[in-house]
């Protein structure tokens, strides 16, 4: 077994454990969270769905790019909703519950529009696409949407299992996570080195382009428009590498470094964006305290 495909295998069980993690954390009620707001859930649709994807297919027609590097990119921008981003809320300034309902919400709708957007991206490269539309939904399914509505469903009608088997089963998939960033860096970093600065231009402009949909389309709470832009911006680089691997069977490890580097890039971005973002907010905060009780 080629090393490409056994990171694809790995990348496969690691988003399976992580979603069902993070189902058995959100259970029903927070997975619901961004639901009870409707006007705001189109928008986080658009944003990560619409606006993200088309910025992709912009950049990777009008710069001059590799097949492998487009792949990688077009992988990242149809699937939002990356696993680490509720734990990254956990620890910072944003939203940790309403990142959680985006990211479960973006993995229950990847089942119908990430296949709806490969049978687009198969349409424009027939010749090297060769997975058909009902194996891409059944691997996101099995690989997201299963693991998610289990994991709910357990802490909804088994709570002390969910609550006995959660903290043990958050440790092994985030190790696995970590695993899965590790060994495409390990893998990439010679192809990074090499990349070319066209590339990595491609890759900022597409990290830019998901941090403001989120940003503008986020609302105008500023929690929730903060939050939103980063979860938006963090794709779910496990998921792209197991369908590229499945849709794209002859990509070359150039595209493992794209998706690699957008994942280094977006969080760089992303906390450049927080610095800022909570910079200009402070200012505000200090006009308007919070009255004593």
């Amino acid at each position: 077994m080629e090393i490409k495909e056994l990171l694809t295998s790995f990348a496969q069980i690691t988003v399976f454990a992580v979603m069902l993690s993070m189902g058995m954390v959100l259970g029903f009620e927070g997975i619901a969270r961004l639901w009870r707001r409707p006007t705001l859930l189109v928008r986080c649709l658009i944003a990560a769905f619409v606006v993200v994807p088309l910025a992709a297919m912009v950049v990777t027609m009008v710069l001059p790019l590799s097949f492998d590097v487009r792949a990688g990119i077009a992988a990242m921008a149809i699937i939002p909703g990356a696993p680490v981003t509720y734990r990254k809320m956990v620890k910072g300034p944003g939203d940790a519950e309403l990142a959680g309902s985006f990211q479960a919400t973006m993995a229950l709708m990847s089942i119908v529009l990430v296949p709806l957007w490969f049978g687009i991206i198969s349409a424009l490269y027939p010749t090297v696409a060769t997975a058909p539309l009902a194996t891409v939904f059944k691997q996101v399914m099995l690989g997201q949407g299963l693991p998610l509505l289990a994991g709910a469903a357990l802490s909804h009608w088994t709570p002390d299992l969910a609550e006995e088997f959660d903290d043990p089963l958050n440790r092994i998939s985030t190790a696995m996570l970590v695993g899965v960033v590790l060994l495409v860096l390990a893998m990439g970093l010679p192809l990074v080195l090499k990349a070319g600065p066209v590339s990595v231009l491609a890759v900022v402009l597409m990290a830019a382009a998901a941090l403001l949909s989120g940003h503008f389309l986020g609302g105008s709470e500023p929690v929730a428009r903060h939050t939103i832009a980063i979860a938006n911006a963090t794709r779910n680089a496990g998921l792209a590498i197991a369908l590229i691997g499945l849709n794209f069977p002859q990509a070359k490890h150039a595209v493992l470094t794209t998706i690699a580097t957008y994942a280094v890039i977006s969080a760089i971005a992303g906390a450049i964006y927080t610095r800022l973002y909570l910079k200009r907010q402070a200012p505000s905060a200090e006009s308007h305290p919070a009255s004593g009780l």
